[in-house]
Parts: C-alpha cells; sequence; structure tokens
C-alpha cells in the first residue's frame, strides 16, 4: 500500500482542461518516486495514498492541489541593470535563486522604460489539471 516513504513506479498522464497532454509516460519511462517527498504536486500524493499496486485512478486536480494560484506576488520588476542582456525580450526565460536557494525560472511578461517585470509563477500554477494514474509497483 502506498504510504510514505515508499518507493513507487507509476504510469501517468497529465492533461489541460481542454484534454491537451502535458505529460505522459507513454512517451517516457514510467515514473519512479518516494512517496511523501514532495516530487510530486501535493493533491496527487493525496490521491494516491493508501492505493495498491495494479490500481488506477483518474481525476482533477484544482490549483491549490495542483501547482498552486496564479499570484501577483510571483511578478517581481526588476531593474534593467540587473538583468542579463539576453534576458531583455518579453519572453525571454530567465533562471534565478528561489527563497531556499532553489533554482526557479520566471519569464519576462513585460519591459517598462528601466525596468522588466518577471513572473515567476509555475507555468501550470492557476491551472485545473486532469490525471490518470496506474500504480505499478510499490517497494
Amino acid at each position: 500500500m502506498i504510504a510514505d516513504g515508499k518507493i513507487v513506479s507509476i504510469e501517468y498522464t497529465l492533461t489541460l482542461e481542454n484534454g491537451e497532454i502535458l505529460e505522459s509516460s507513454s512517451v517516457q519511462e514510467p515514473l519512479t518516486y518516494t512517496h511523501g517527498s514532495g516530487e510530486l504536486m501535493p493533491g496527487l500524493e493525496e490521491v494516491l495514498t493508501g492505493m495498491e499496486e495494479g490500481e488506477q485512478c483518474e481525476g482533477t486536480l484544482t490549483p491549490e492541489k495542483g501547482y498552486g494560484p496564479h499570484t501577483a506576488e510571483a511578478l517581481i520588476e526588476i531593474p534593467r541593470d540587473h538583468l542579463p542582456p539576453e534576458a531583455w525580450n518579453e519572453g525571454a526565460l530567465l533562471q534565478a535563486a528561489g527563497p531556499k536557494g532553489e533554482q526557479i525560472e520566471g519569464i519576462v511578461t513585460a519591459l517598462k522604460e528601466n525596468s522588466a517585470v518577471v513572473d515567476f509563477n509555475h507555468p501550470l500554477a492557476g491551472k485545473c489539471l486532469g490525471f490518470t494514474v496506474k500504480i505499478l509497483r510499490i517497494r
């Protein structure tokens, strides 16, 4: 049975509300992760807790259970002289250190005279996500 600390292998498909496939283990290898370690979205771990090998499930994750809501706090205005020249374009990707020292990625969404607005929300923040999962192995 899936519980914290168990190593779990799953086949899965993750979709947007319109059915567009975002990720699928049919394109990649099955996903193997340690349950409870934060490797999966919190809502998906919650759904999988207690399941057994061979079981399948499907459903929808709200933004709060997926990658979180899209927040204004993650839109940061950065002075132009703090940006590398290649980041001075709308749509440019920018890597930065997050509050815990982790690498986070942002996208330049607007250019002003002397600054750029960078969106550090997860690209799937604010979106409902569909999923199908089959439990392959639990160790």
